[in-house]
């Protein structure tokens, strides 16, 4: 097993108030499931943290074949979320290492929608993840559409999804739903606000595979045991999914989280934050880089030398390094909560803090891991633990500097001119800054939410592979992420994400030289159809038609994934995907 030195999470300090006496608290999540359609094989919790399995790394990128070493790209992440009430008192929910030691922020299932507050037993019930592949769905779909009703047997992951007042829930899960909860999202084929899979409903779940789970702060007056903080009633409703990326490099190296923040307070929760936390190791844990590229929304990290390992290609505690293939990280922020002023608040900072367990000379206090609320609240929001603006050159900490910066290590690691870990532009450190175990922060905000509000934030993990270390060009990684952000924006119309239209049908997929698209609603009709590539190009489009059948012929469009739009006579907006092979 992996392991690395941690710095040990202070036990709890304070209690939070208003227990109910009578009203046993939750207890830490313990399932897990595996996200793992593509060249990722990615471990997720029933909670806020994630890629890992408590004890050891779990972001791994290749896939590898079973009983080969196996070089995790991320040791471990989680959400962070804090902010401030109508009285400024600081309530913030964290997860870094806490869980692995019983110390958590986050519990498993939703909240009251009345009073904000979670149950023991609701807890227990949704420690787990929901995981989807999408040809179940495509099966459930088609029996449903060859005549109208559902004749064999609905796929257990549908008959089980947390779909609102899903009547199948106790025979799939072992437990009835929360009465009238909004929970995970699904199609209504009838109209009536409920899942009833057996009438042909359906989980409107993204990508090729895609687990779903639902965890909150509050945790029936449980203990903030990672940050000793007061809760904020938050429930926080997650995707996470990957398409199987046939003939795609890109999608193939990409997974998806998307996060729908809901303030269940009976206040406002305001000068809110929400970070993604990351111990990205890139395989060895000694030689970790990383740096920003904030018009592009994205961090990313990468390995300090050619071959990835201290020294050479090895690394203490038993770790499994990339040695000379290893890849170039990306995370990019498709999408975040919005400001005020409307603008969207999806990277406003991109801090870092280094791990006081290793390193020579040790790290500068202010610069370490956190302890306190507002030491994690200081990180959020774009500053060091002990409240030191982030300043431009060598480590970023300079409290004599008026040069200050949101954004860590904003260069492109190729360019010597910038600033980057590679180029740290600093007297202090002429042969480059000290090998320490770092851990970074994607921060966005602020925000406010008003009792019953939400938000969301969506964030692609790329890997790419074939960059040259040291000091590596990050343009390719760019590219990359506005390929993968043209594919989601081709998915959506003004902000909405839609869905497939159940009655819309394209085959064969993959096609050769022709396909043909089919709409089975006798209803309605075609009016318009456009035709696009991976990166959002429009290749073909038809216009004034009314149709319930549309031939598309391949040309000379090379091997890879398409997407269509349809317009239908209803004023529908729909889109699908074809595979040209």
């Amino acid at each position: 097993m992996q392991s690395k030195p941690r710095l040990l999470c202070l036990l709890p300090l304070l209690l939070v108030f208003q227990i109910l006496k009578t009203q046993n608290p939750c207890g830490i999540s313990t399932a897990t499931a595996t996200l793992d359609v593509n060249n990722v094989k990615a471990i997720l919790q029933a909670s806020g943290d994630f890629w890992w399995d408590r004890s050891d790394a779990g972001y791994f990128v290749p896939q590898v074949a079973p009983g080969e070493p196996q070089p995790a790209a991320v040791f471990a992440a989680g959400l962070w979320l804090g902010g401030l009430d109508e009285g400024s008192n600081l309530k913030m929910a964290c997860q870094t290492y806490g869980a692995a030691s019983n110390h958590t922020d986050w519990w498993p299932g939703p909240l009251d929608l009345t009073i904000g507050t979670a149950s023991q037993e609701n807890c227990m019930r949704f420690n787990r993840l929901w995981k989807i592949n999408k040809p179940d769905i495509d099966a459930h779909i088609a029996d449903f559409n060859d005549n109208g009703v559902i004749d064999g047997p609905v796929p257990m992951p549908l008959l089980a999804w947390p779909g609102r007042n899903n009547p199948e829930s106790f025979f799939g899960n072992g437990f009835d739903l929360p009465i009238d909860q909004p929970l995970a999202p699904f199609f209504d084929r009838n109209g009536n606000g409920n899942y009833e899979p057996k009438l042909g409903d359906y989980p409107l779940a993204p990508g090729d595979q895609a687990l779903w789970w639902v965890f909150n702060d509050e945790g029936a007056g449980a203990i903030h045991g990672e940050t000793n903080a007061t809760a904020i009633r938050a429930e926080v409703q997650a995707f996470a999914y990957a398409y199987a990326g046939e003939n795609d490099e890109n999608l193939f190296n990409t997974t998806f989280y998307d996060f729908k923040i809901i303030n269940r307070a009976l206040e406002d929760i305001d000068s809110a934050f929400v970070s993604l936390w990351m111990d990205a190791d890139i395989g060895c844990y000694l030689d970790d880089y990383f740096g920003s590229v904030p018009e592009e929304k994205m961090a990313f990290f990468y390995n300090e030398d050619a071959n990835d390992g201290t020294p050479g290609c090895t690394c203490p505690g038993g770790v499994v390094p990339y040695c000379e293939e290893s890849p170039i990280l990306g995370v990019k922020v498709l999408r975040g909560p919005k400001g005020d002023d409307g603008e969207d608040k999806g990277f406003s900072s991109f801090t870092y803090h280094n791990n006081t367990s290793w390193g020579t000379p040790p790290p500068k206090p202010g610069t370490t891991d956190p302890s306190f609320d507002f030491e994690y609240y200081n990180y959020m929001t774009g500053r060091w633990k002990d409240g030191t603006e982030i300043t431009y050159g060598g480590e970023g900490y300079n409290p004599s500097s008026n040069d200050i910066e949101k954004f860590a290590f904003p260069g492109n690691p190729s360019n010597a001119d910038e600033w980057s870990m590679c180029h740290s532009q600093s007297p202090n450190f002429p042969s480059g800054l000290p090998e320490y175990d770092r851990r970074t922060l994607i921060n966005s905000g602020p925000f406010r939410l008003a009792p019953g509000e939400s938000t969301s934030i969506c964030y692609a993990v790329m890997s790419y592979f074939g960059a040259e270390l040291p000091c590596p060009d990050v343009t390719p990684l760019i590219e990359m992420g506005n390929a993968v952000e043209a594919f989601c924006e081709s998915l959506s119309s003004a902000g909405e994400v839609m869905a497939d239209n159940p009655a819309i049908h394209f085959y064969p997929n993959p096609m050769s030289t022709e396909g043909k698209l089919v709409l089975d609603d006798q209803r309605h009709f075609m009016q318009q159809v456009a035709l696009y590539s991976m990166d959002g190009r429009l290749l073909n489009s038809f216009s004034n038609l009314h149709t319930r059948e549309l031939s598309i012929q391949r040309g000379d469009q090379p091997a890879g994934m398409y997407f269509y739009k349809i317009l239908s006579s209803d004023g529908r907006l729909s889109t699908g995907r074809l595979v040209m092979k």
